[in-house]
């Protein structure tokens, strides 16, 4: 007896599982819908901690605050006390101050060259040309996606990506540079800014050019 209809249709939902499987490891694809919702967002800020552990040693100093984006260009970050400044960058113009101090340094950043940088601001496509990348499953349903140089010359040896698929956000990034130091970022409690003047260096503050 022939059973057409149940052998038919049971290789459409196997087939789309696959699929479904297949499009959740592609790192790349991740990334693309972290930056896409960031992108969509418009200017968000977020909580960060970050922690440098220098070459030979297994723990260091960790400093924290709060991170503000506005891809693709702004990316800006508030250290709290006791080691308060701020660094903001748009485009290629980058601004380091201290408020208490009301002084600080303006210069021109080529931002691909600057380790970490490059992981927060270039595109995916770019991206691909830099690192070779892998995904795998980590804790509470969040995915680690791990980037490798294509080319020895690159100042990072290694790097990290944690995203959260449900927010499409970019809850970890940690990377070493080729002398062995590691630096780990923590990054949670995601929200809107209502505008883009956090992105404006501030009025009277002295800025000396570089």
């Amino acid at each position: 007896m022939r059973r057409p209809q149940r052998a038919t249709i049971l290789p459409l939902p196997i087939l789309l599982v696959a699929a479904l499987a297949q499009a959740q490891s592609d790192p790349w694809a991740t990334l693309d819908a972290v930056r896409d919702s960031l992108v969509a967002a418009g200017p968000t800020q977020a909580a960060f901690s970050q922690t440098y552990v220098p070459a030979g040693f297994s723990s260091g100093e960790t400093e924290s605050g709060t991170m503000a984006l506005s891809l693709p260009d702004c990316l800006r970050w508030d250290y709290r006390k006791p080691y308060a400044k701020t660094f903001l960058l748009c485009g290629e113009v980058a601004h380091y101050w201290n408020a208490e101090d009301r002084a600080g340094r303006r210069y021109t950043i080529d931002r691909e060259e600057e380790p970490g940088l490059d992981l927060l601001l270039l595109g995916v496509e770019e991206l691909k040309t830099r690192y070779r990348a892998t995904q795998k499953r980590a804790a509470n349903g969040r995915v680690e996606i791990e980037l490798v140089p294509r080319r020895r010359v690159e100042t990072i040896a290694a790097a990290s990506l944690l995203v959260d698929p449900a927010a499409d956000r970019l809850v970890g990034l940690s990377y070493r540079d080729r002398e062995g130091n590691a630096t780990r970022f923590a990054i949670s409690d995601y929200r809107r800014l209502s505008g883009d003047s956090t992105f404006d260096p501030p009025r009277g503050v002295r800025f000396q050019e570089q």
